[in-house]
């Protein structure tokens, strides 16, 4: 991942249209990420590459604080019959795939989840950035769902401002 903030080609996404290997991604992303999305827990999981293939998994609270962070590169990453192992290889590949879809992909690349849909931002592509959520809960950024968040889970907050489905 080499630029520090990167535009998709054209300078916006391409018109929605069917990926199916995206879309298989995503929905392993989600579906990994579901066993570290305790109920009630009010829970926001963000996965995240950076520089040399390093992958963050980061959870924020219901008010955007940080709750935790795993940090690892490939050989360092949790045992994969884990669930943070299992995610952080679903989420390896999906940041892999969506960072060719850039000329340049950008320093840090990441998607926010809820454990039914996953999200990201092409225009501020990293979500550990500071007031990433609060820009996009707020409504002052866009974020294109690859799956729909739950519409009344945690993550609905995020829906509050500019989304697009990407199907």
């Amino acid at each position: 991942m080499r630029s520090e903030h990167a535009t998709p080609p054209g300078g916006s996404l391409p018109a929605p249209r069917p990926n199916r290997r995206l879309t298989a991604l995503a929905k392993a992303v989600a579906e990994r990420s579901r066993p570290l999305l305790p109920a009630r827990a009010g829970l926001i999981l963000g996965i995240e590459a950076g520089p040399g293939d390093q992958i963050e998994l980061i959870w924020w609270r219901r008010d955007f604080r940080e709750a935790a962070r795993i940090s690892a590169f490939p050989e360092g990453f949790c045992d994969a019959e884990t669930d943070e192992g299992a995610l952080q290889r679903a989420g390896s590949e999906l940041l892999a795939y969506l960072g060719w879809r850039w000329p340049a992909p950008p320093s840090r690349l990441g998607v926010v989840t809820d454990g039914t849909g996953v999200v990201f931002a092409p225009d501020h592509p990293a979500p550990s950035a500071a007031n990433w959520l609060l820009r996009h809960a707020g409504g002052s950024g866009r974020l294109y769902a690859i799956l729909p968040l739950n519409p009344v889970g945690t993550c609905a907050v995020l829906q509050a401002g500019s989304s697009t489905s990407l199907h």
